[in-house]
Order: C-alpha cells, then sequence, then structure tokens
C-alpha cells in the first residue's frame, strides 16, 4: 500500500512540477548586461552648510544587470511587473532589485522603467540601444563618508551597456 501512494505522490507532483514550468515566464533575452556611465552629476546637501544643495561631481561606478529569476517565477502574480532585475554595483558589491515596466520611447524602441521599493532609485534603459538613465536620491549616496560629508545628495548619470557572460 506505500509504494502505490508513494507512486501516485510522484505521479502528482510530477504533473505539479511540469505545470509549474509551463507557467514560468521565460528568460529576458537580453540579460545579463555589464554598465558603464559615460557622465555623473548631481547635487548634494552638507549636513552644516546653511546654503543647501551644491553641485557635485560623483564617482561613476560599473554596474551589472541581471534577471531576477527567483523573483520572475515566485512573484510571477505582480500584474504590473513585467521584469525583475538586480543591479549590482560597486568594489564591496551592493545588490539593489528593481521592479520593471515595459515603457516605449518617443520613436517606439522598447524600453523598461525599473524602481527599488520603496523608490529611491530608478533606472530607464532603452533595449534596442542598450543606453541607460539611472538616478538615486537619498543620504546613503556617500556611504562610508566622514561626518563632515554627511549629509542628502541626488545624483544623475547616463551611459551604455553591454552584454555580459551569464554567472555559473
Amino acid at each position: 500500500m506505500s509504494r502505490v501512494v508513494a507512486a501516485a505522490a510522484a505521479v502528482c507532483l510530477g504533473f505539479a512540477l511540469q505545470a509549474g514550468a509551463a507557467d514560468e515566464p521565460p528568460p529576458a533575452d537580453f540579460l545579463p548586461l555589464s554598465c558603464t556611465a559615460d557622465q555623473t552629476g548631481g547635487f548634494h546637501d552638507y549636513p552644516d552648510d546653511d546654503a543647501g544643495y551644491q553641485p557635485a561631481l560623483f564617482n561613476a561606478t560599473p554596474f551589472r544587470l541581471e534577471e531576477n529569476r527567483v523573483f520572475m517565477v515566485n512573484l510571477a502574480d505582480e500584474s504590473a511587473v513585467d521584469l525583475f532585475v538586480s543591479l549590482t554595483a560597486g568594489g564591496d558589491p551592493v545588490t539593489t532589485e528593481l521592479e520593471c515596466r515595459q515603457v516605449r520611447g518617443l520613436d517606439g524602441s522598447p524600453g523598461y522603467s525599473c524602481v527599488n521599493i520603496p523608490p529611491s532609485e530608478m533606472l530607464l534603459i532603452n533595449r534596442d540601444t542598450l543606453r541607460f538613465t539611472r538616478t538615486a536620491v537619498g543620504g546613503w549616496t556617500f556611504a562610508g563618508a566622514t561626518e563632515n560629508a554627511g549629509g542628502d545628495s541626488v545624483f544623475v548619470e547616463y551611459g551604455t551597456c553591454t552584454p555580459a557572460a551569464a554567472d555559473g
């Protein structure tokens, strides 16, 4: 009797796995990408400066974009989200998870508008040219900064991505 139950359970599990695989969204065909900024700039509000935000140049940090397949499969019911990506940047890598929605450019070219939740970082990427615009706001922009360089900042950068080898 236990062999029959085990066999039936195995058959049911097999059907469930096949059904789940059929419902799994196809992988994004343009990811992963390696991205480099051409220009980065913004504003910074130093804590003890009454003048408010001052123009600032930020160090451009290359980053990598990869599809987050775990989120794509397990959060497939998020109807407003077309793609989940992981943005990894820096020498001490920091990964930010982004939710993306499909958008069209003025010329009709396809792209994505991506934000983290709650939104503090935004990425726009053109699927045809792989050009991007990225922005972030907040007091954490100068991570590890000394007290006299603390404060709030906003930065904007633009640049180009190139296809990258998949990990593993």
